[in-house]
């Protein structure tokens, strides 16, 4: 089994909230394994250790605690141990108790394997999610009681504990939301943490009754909250034919796990596509998506009522020019339409936006796009080409793509009289 269908066995979210605990502790000792079996000892102070074994290809645990649920939390800490710092474990022969445990299993009258249907497998992750809304929604009127000042004097632990804690409870969706709290500054600390906050609350209120909700709408709560959507379902889905601008792209890494969000644009459709990728380490990505390039073919979006996420399986070279470019000639325009699709969804992280005349500005040491009405919105603080945009606009209206977050602008490409080039 992988370490993922082995967390899967955890009897409750709090049994995996304790073995993440045990997965920190220095406590181990003895840590080893032999490609079938992982195995530690846990010192408890004196007395005789306790003694935990994992047979990794069955999911088979033992453990010398008296702790009722099995799997218990040492057996689950072992699994975290095994995916996440492997080289605490060293592989060799093991001790005479493993033995033992290893001979009793042979032993033991040999059982089918976990021949679940996929409903069920998914219901009882639906019962994990709903014990970590449960846990979330805790921690969210815990904040409120306190305020915001308090919770941010206890620094980033508090943030990267509770997104641990949805992580064990299969929404890592949510808790990628609550890790990106951990890395923000000062500035603007407090409206970004409340907005996220606000957001995780209306996702809690929305899970309550995601059994009532529209198919299309319910299938969009799980995206957020991070339960992905097989490929083959996609691929079943009514695909939608077009020639397609790649027109921004967004690169960026989590730990050891990289991503990338690609935008595209149907010529005939008007529609944006997002292609999202990962890669772990220094792997690259399956795909190429230059930049400018245009591509034909059938792409098939995920479920949801404001569909943008997609796969596109079989781009075939476009080979000709794309003549499907039409941007908003005004932050007001843009907000109109942004108004609506918020109104579908609330849960919009990134609005991709064409914006036909904007010029960039700097004021009080702020980076600001402003139109030719006026209006103003602040570029993301983290936005490094501000000095490339005033190479190519010469303080001139210039058009821009970019990725809107309902707060701030992300400059993607320029179009220039050659063709799109990075922002």
């Amino acid at each position: 089994m992988s370490v993922d269908h082995l967390l899967q066995l955890s009897p409750d979210a709090k049994s995996l909230e304790s073995g993440r605990r045990l997965f920190y502790s220095r406590r181990w000792r003895l840590l080893g394994g032999d490609g079938q079996w992982i195995w530690g000892e846990f010192d408890v102070g004196g007395k005789r250790p306790i003694q935990s074994a994992v047979q990794v290809v069955e999911g088979r645990f033992n453990c010398s605690c008296r702790g009722r649920a099995r799997p218990c939390a040492h057996g689950l800490a072992l699994v975290l141990l095994l995916g996440n710092n492997p080289d605490r474990i060293t592989v060799g022969q093991p001790p005479d108790w493993v033995r033992s445990v290893q001979h009793q299993a042979t032993k033991a009258p040999r059982v089918a394997k976990d021949v679940k249907k996929v409903g069920d497998r998914f219901a009882d992750r639906l019962e994990l999610m709903d014990a970590g809304v449960d846990e979330l929604e805790l921690r969210l009127l815990d904040i409120a009681r306190r305020g915001i000042a308090d919770t941010m004097g206890q620094g980033t632990e508090s943030w990267l504990a509770a997104s641990a804690s949805l992580t064990d409870a299969k929404l890592p969706g949510l808790a990628g939301r609550l890790r990106r709290l951990a890395t923000l500054g000062s500035d603007g600390t407090e409206a970004e943490i409340a907005r996220t906050l606000g957001d995780l609350y209306l996702f809690v209120r929305a899970w309550r009754k995601h059994d009532e909700l529209p198919h299309e709408r319910r299938q969009e709560l799980y995206q957020v909250a991070g339960v992905n959507t097989k490929r083959d379902e996609l691929l079943r889905r009514a695909p939608v034919q077009d020639h397609w601008l790649v027109l921004g792209t967004v690169e960026g890494r989590e730990d050891r796990l990289r991503y990338r969000r690609v935008w595209l644009r149907g010529e005939r459709t008007r529609r944006f596509a997002l292609l999202l990728d990962f890669a772990f380490g220094e792997m690259a990505f399956e795909q190429s998506w230059p930049l400018s390039g245009s591509f034909d073919g059938e792409i098939h979006f995920y479920p949801g009522s404001y569909p943008q996420r997609a796969i596109f399986p079989t781009p075939r070279a476009g080979g000709r020019p794309y003549n499907g470019l039409k941007g908003y000639d005004s932050f007001a325009d843009m907000l109109d339409n942004y108004r609506r699709a918020l109104a579908v969804v609330p849960w919009l992280l990134q609005y991709p936006v064409y914006l036909n005349a904007v010029r960039p500005v700097r004021q009080s040491g702020e980076l600001l796009l402003v139109d030719e009405a006026g209006a103003a919105f602040p570029v993301q603080p983290d936005f490094t080409g501000f000095y490339r945009l005033l190479a190519v606009s010469g303080g001139a209206p210039m058009t821009v793509f970019a990725e809107f977050d309902g707060y701030r602008l992300l400059p993607l490409s320029i179009l220039t009289d050659l063709g799109l080039v990075e922002a």
